[in-house]
């Protein structure tokens, strides 16, 4: 259970970035008040891998926060989700690392690509670091990313990268979540210490179930916006009719069963966040089975809605497009994770 000092704080700051979410996509960036009550509550750092007998709080309740942040706005939501899984792998790396991030301000927000997109060639004691790397949401926001680089001869690495030392390509001209600012970066020849390099199998491949779970948290959000809006226009008597009620049931059955589902997930890793093949296949497949449920149910209500909600000032269109926006991340595809889950399942008790 979410406890009531956080759940009070991430309830306002829902609904300080609802009232500004309109403003958010407009900057395709956190409106400045949304991100300093942010940072006020510390929900960014709401996780961490000491875990729920941190101070920090557990996994289960950092999805909570961010499913509430993007019922208010996706994009908050989305963007609270990247800083605090960041920092949960900030703090994987030395302890030289962690303190040029954190030591002189330890609410520092850190974003990332962790897909290799590029090339890491080694020096005696140093790397030198190239690449062209998408979708850095929040880094706007940001001081350090974290950048997936291939190595040659050896496994990839995950390269800890001040801003200040690259170049951000603003690239973000997007259908739905323009709120995260989740623009390219690009360097070429860029010194990187040792200490900040960490190998993909001391902070990616262990932890894959939980860097894919928390991406569904806000794609939830989103959705119990859309059904919550149904709710309240039914209430108001803007929707009348059984048909309105009936995608009423449907839709919010729909998500409270993926949310449940869901919510059993993050607690399998707050008691093991390493879990092996098998378990962490089934978070995959759970996690973009919640988001396809969570896009059919967002559907589902958008198409009932009628043509007055297709205006730029209604929320539900922006709410439709964040919805339809988050569950195109390559890790929410049912098909291939399903696929992936039953392969293996079914080859594991041949």
């Amino acid at each position: 259970m979410l406890n009531d000092a956080l759940a009070i704080q991430a309830n306002e700051v829902a609904g300080l970035a609802q009232s500004h979410a309109a403003a958010t996509e407009a900057l395709r960036q956190l409106h400045p008040e949304v991100l300093n009550a942010l940072q006020a509550a510390g929900l960014p750092r709401s996780i961490h891998p000491d875990g729920p007998r941190s101070p920090y709080g557990s996994i289960e309740n950092f999805v909570k926060v961010c499913i509430t942040l993007a019922e208010g706005c996706m994009s908050t939501g989305w963007c609270n989700f990247v800083w605090g899984m960041h920092n949960y792998l900030v703090a994987l790396y030395p302890e030289a690392a962690q303190q040029s991030v954190w030591g002189e301000a330890p609410s520092t927000l850190v974003s990332a690509s962790l897909h290799p997109a590029g090339t890491l060639d080694m020096k005696s004691g140093h790397g030198e670091l190239s690449g062209y790397w998408r979708f850095n949401s929040g880094c706007d926001h940001a001081d350090w990313l974290l950048l997936g680089a291939m190595v040659q001869d050896a496994e990839p690495v995950l390269a800890m990268v001040p801003k200040t030392d690259i170049e951000i390509v603003d690239t973000w001209q997007v259908l739905g979540l323009s709120g995260t600012g989740s623009k390219d970066a690009r360097c070429e020849n860029l010194r990187i210490p040792q200490e900040y390099m960490l190998p993909a199998s001391q902070c990616l491949g262990p932890y894959t179930g939980l860097l894919v779970l928390v991406i569904a948290g806000p794609i939830v959000g989103g959705a119990r916006a859309a059904v919550h809006w149904l709710h309240d226009a039914i209430e108001q008597g803007l929707r009348t009719g059984d048909l309105s009620l009936s995608r009423l049931a449907e839709a919010s059955a729909k998500l409270e069963a993926a949310t449940q589902l869901l919510l059993a997930d993050a607690r399998h890793l707050d008691t093991n966040p390493t879990p092996g093949p098998q378990q962490t296949l089934e978070i995959l497949r759970n996690s973009s089975y919640v988001a396809k449920a969570c896009n059919e149910t967002t559907h589902l209500i958008f198409n009932a809605a009628g043509g007055t909600e297709l205006h730029d000032s209604k929320p539900l269109q922006r709410i439709f497009r964040d919805v339809t926006a988050g569950c195109a991340h390559g890790a929410m595809r049912w098909d291939q994770r399903a696929l992936d889950w039953a392969r293996f399942s079914t080859q594991s008790k041949g």
